[in-house]
């Protein structure tokens, strides 16, 4: 409740079948037709709003038409309304009504089933094309008519083959282009499938992408790609010059970034860059200026931002910039006061957020505010 501050809580009950199947929360989705479905580390549950009760969907070794694997990850709704369940232990797809699944797992016998089973991500790009990414198995193109898959992986041999097959996310930027977050890099493609191009990091070049292990990636304005890195720091690319420029941490220049680890990105509409950090807080990127500005935690003052690695920064209707916090629950940014409001777990509060450690924050059409935590 924004008004009151307050939380309600939805946590297991081992005792109670109609409560959310575990307390580790991986992803939240209201779907088109205002259900709101929930992903956790054991099942995947739809929520009753008149009775504020669950209904678990769990896997069942002994039966095909259950989910593939407890652990939901991610929720994609596609166009025509289609749920697709991203899990370690492959790719469910959710049929309403039946309220059973079909689940498409990886046949080192069939050469056009799915590549990998540890499943990172669905997308749905523009031209209605369906691409799942895997972690160790590369990127697939799902052909709904024929229900096989087309995989693009790393080759060593072809240069326009993926930079890596550990795909952590893949983004559509406003002209139709895929961008691909890897572990070993970068990876484009056009809307043709291929050939990809890709950028990694190559020490002798200095305009090159400067560390391989991209965390977060975000599509921008005017042809601007923002690359977050696990410890090279903040890379610009420009598509019309094909070059990066680096943004480090200088602990000389106050103006510099202030941690070279990146776990998160957002560009807002007036073209400031957000960057989330996992161990200095918040900045705020002036790309006209260059200059960053730092929000970091002060434990003297009650408005500044809570400690704890930033997973994640996302902007509700309102225009409120919600940071989501590892161990250092939820904070919501007023822009204008530059000051942040906590939401943090009282155990002594039972209306206070139910765990510090956030994972995902999801605004519904009525303008409430879903938060998963590690603790419901």
């Amino acid at each position: 409740d924004r008004d009151s501050g307050q939380f309600t809580y939805y946590q297991h009950d081992p005792d109670d079948p109609s409560s959310l199947s575990h307390n580790l929360v991986w992803s939240i989705l209201e779907d088109s037709a205002g259900v709101l479905w929930v992903g956790t580390e054991d099942g995947f549950n739809r929520f009753i709003p008149a009775t504020e009760q669950f209904v678990r969907y769990q896997h069942d070794p002994d039966d095909p038409s259950s989910l593939s694997h407890d652990t939901v990850r991610e929720i994609f709704e596609d166009r025509s309304g289609v749920l697709w369940l991203s899990t370690p232990g492959g790719l469910s797809k959710l049929d309403r009504d039946r309220s059973q699944f079909i689940r498409y797992l990886h046949d080192g016998t069939d050469p056009q089933s799915l590549s990998n089973n540890v499943v990172t991500g669905v997308y749905e790009d523009r031209a209605g094309r369906l691409w799942v990414s895997t972690w160790g198995g590369g990127l697939n193109r799902f052909d709904r008519e024929t229900q096989t898959f087309a995989h693009y992986r790393h080759d060593p041999a072809d240069p326009y083959s993926m930079t890596a097959d550990a795909v952590l996310h893949v983004y559509e930027a406003q002209d139709g282009i895929l961008w691909l977050a890897t572990a070993g890099g970068i990876t484009f493609l056009d809307g043709g499938g291929k050939p990809f191009q890709h950028y990694r990091s190559i020490s002798a070049d200095s305009n090159s992408l400067n560390h391989n292990e991209v965390r977060a990636l975000y599509a921008g304005r005017a042809g601007i790609v923002w690359v977050g890195t696990g410890g090279g720091g903040l890379n610009k690319f420009d598509r019309q010059t094909e070059t990066f420029t680096h943004y480090r941490h200088d602990p000389l220049d106050p103006n510099s970034l202030s941690n070279d680890t990146e776990r998160s990105i957002y560009e807002d509409r007036m073209g400031l860059v957000w960057v989330g950090t996992s161990q200095r807080g918040l900045d705020k990127f002036d790309p006209a200026a260059e200059r960053f500005t730092h929000f970091r935690h002060d434990p003297d003052n009650p408005r500044s931002i809570s400690k704890g690695a930033i997973m994640g920064i996302t902007k509700d209707r309102t225009g409120t910039l919600w940071i989501i916090t590892w161990g250092g629950g939820l904070n919501a940014f007023d822009r204008d006061s530059e000051q942040f409001t906590r939401y943090q777990n009282n155990p002594a509060d039972p209306h206070t957020l139910s765990h510090d450690t956030v994972v995902t924050v999801l605004e519904d059409r009525a303008e409430t505010l879903w938060v998963g935590t590690v603790g419901g």
